[in-house]
């Protein structure tokens, strides 16, 4: 056994090896660790520097590791789940914070140097025995909350998950939009506790676009100029390997396609199971597994190419590609020649509508050549009527629902939006009309899922409650 000390944060950490655990704990004076290495093969290493030692460890680290001896207590209610997520999560917050201050003070005192490493990065990830990818993360964070001292006040408070602040780090790691990015903290930190994280990752690319300093005027896409499609057969297998590249726009129309391909092949091993098995079917007794299911669904799409008449699959013959009105009109302007202005990174978009962002370039090429269709929102973001009332949502009235969200309107699902169902939150059998207002695009899951018991409510300002049987409201 051996004692190690490191540097003085606030919180908390546990980190748990096969035979036996290692604990530290964080106060004003200094952080002490106790562990047996080799007996710890460590999927994540807090920390590795030795500083100073605490007089009342051992106060803090018996009631810890008592808890930790006890294991996770029984989970029987989604609040108490909930709670043990929420401290876990916090621990690994404080967790990482400690270890960017870590590497910070291994940078500043240039403690590497000694040991024949030319960078703290390098150091850090060599006695940690972390990635190269997840050190380079941790010192992205370094130096931005050494810059950006709002986001470093909720980072430190572990207010910011890491994911979001290593997404953070790297838009600040771009020299060229830097010094916007300080002057637009609380823009991302406002965005950061409302998104989830592919929402978020999607803000902070549209806002890159838009204030990298080259210019905003959008450039080629440079995915559609790397497209390329190589097909070759191995000659010992002799197998066929597919790999290619295709640019945003073509991109996002072929997925469209190939998705619904693969759906249909998916519902034709549903049925075949469901003549074997009945009401026990399982997906884990369908006769092909999903990438058998896909790469079958690429070689009907090749098929049906020659045998048009009859497609397997009901392949929409439309690709929708979503503008807000701001930036279809300033891309028309820019085209008649007028000077490019910087865009809102709030309501900027071009995507299709599954929130897969396209090019401005493609888009708006395409826009020259394709039909526009008007869809009006309220300041909520919910499509109002653009169709008939209808007992159930098609047509443009599906559409129109379809482009209130990009995904599954239920906590934590991504499925997306052109997969889902059209879901009445008040159902048609209590009243619920076929209108925008009163539909979200749901999954099959949580479709059903809805009906045993849950209510589903949108708020004036387009936010959706979802509350159980027992009265819970779902985060």
């Amino acid at each position: 056994m051996r004692c190690v000390r490191t540097l003085a944060i606030h919180g908390l950490w546990v980190c748990a090896g096969e035979a036996s655990a290692y604990f530290l704990t964080v106060t004003r004076s200094g952080i002490w660790g106790l562990f047996n290495r080799a007996s710890l093969p460590f999927s994540f290493l807090w920390f590795v520097m030795a500083v100073a030692a605490l007089p009342h460890f051992e106060q803090v680290l018996t009631p810890l590791a008592d808890a930790v001896a006890c294991g996770a207590p029984a989970v029987s209610t989604p609040s108490a789940a909930c709670d043990l997520i929420d401290s876990v999560e916090l621990i690994r917050r404080l967790g990482a914070v400690a270890a960017v201050d870590v590497l910070q003070q291994i940078d500043q005192g240039r403690a590497h140097y000694e040991h024949g490493h030319a960078t703290a990065r390098i150091m850090y990830a060599h006695i940690a025995d972390v990635s190269g990818a997840e050190s380079h993360r941790l010192d992205k964070i370094r130096r931005m909350t050494n810059v950006c001292d709002d986001i470093n006040e909720v980072w430190r408070a572990g207010g910011l998950s890491i994911d979001k602040a290593a997404l953070l780090g790297r838009a600040f790691a771009n020299p060229r939009s830097r010094d916007r990015f300080v002057l637009d903290q609380k823009f991302f930190l406002k965005h950061a506790a409302q998104l989830s994280f592919k929402r978020f990752e999607r803000k902070v690319a549209r806002w890159l676009e838009l204030h990298d300093c080259d210019g905003p005027d959008p450039a080629p896409d440079p995915s559609h100029e790397r497209r390329h499609v190589k097909f070759v057969q191995d000659a010992i297998s002799k197998a066929w390997k597919l790999d290619g590249t295709l640019g945003s726009l073509k991109g996002s129309e072929f997925n469209e396609i190939l998705q619904a391909y693969i759906e249909a092949e998916f519902n034709h091993d549903w049925e075949r199971a469901e003549k074997i098995h009945g009401a026990d079917t399982s997906v884990d007794l369908l006769e092909r597994t999903r990438a058998q299911r896909q790469a079958d669904a690429l070689s009907q799409i090749a098929a049906d190419a020659v045998n048009s008449d009859k497609p397997s699959a009901p392949v929409k013959r439309v690709h929708n590609i979503i503008y807000n009105a701001e930036t279809a009109e300033e891309l028309i302007r820019r085209w008649a020649g007028g000077s490019a202005r910087i865009l809102d990174p709030d309501t900027y978009n071009i995507s299709d509508i599954d929130g897969h962002p396209i090019a401005a370039s493609e888009a708006f090429a395409d826009m020259l050549v394709a039909s526009f269709r008007r869809v009006v929102q309220n300041a909520a973001g919910v499509t109002l009527d653009i169709s008939k009332q209808d007992r159930f949502f098609t047509g443009l009235n599906r559409l129109g629902v379809q482009l209130t969200t990009t995904e599954c309107y239920w906590p934590g699902c991504g499925v997306p939006s052109s997969r889902c169902q059209i879901d009445h939150l008040k159902p048609a059998a209590r009243g619920g009309q076929s209108r925008q207002l009163n539909g979200l695009p749901a999954c099959r899951k949580h479709n059903r899922f809805k009906e045993r018991g849950y209510t589903v409510t949108r708020k004036p300002d387009g936010q959706i409650t979802i509350t159980t049987p027992t009265g819970d409201t779902i985060r």
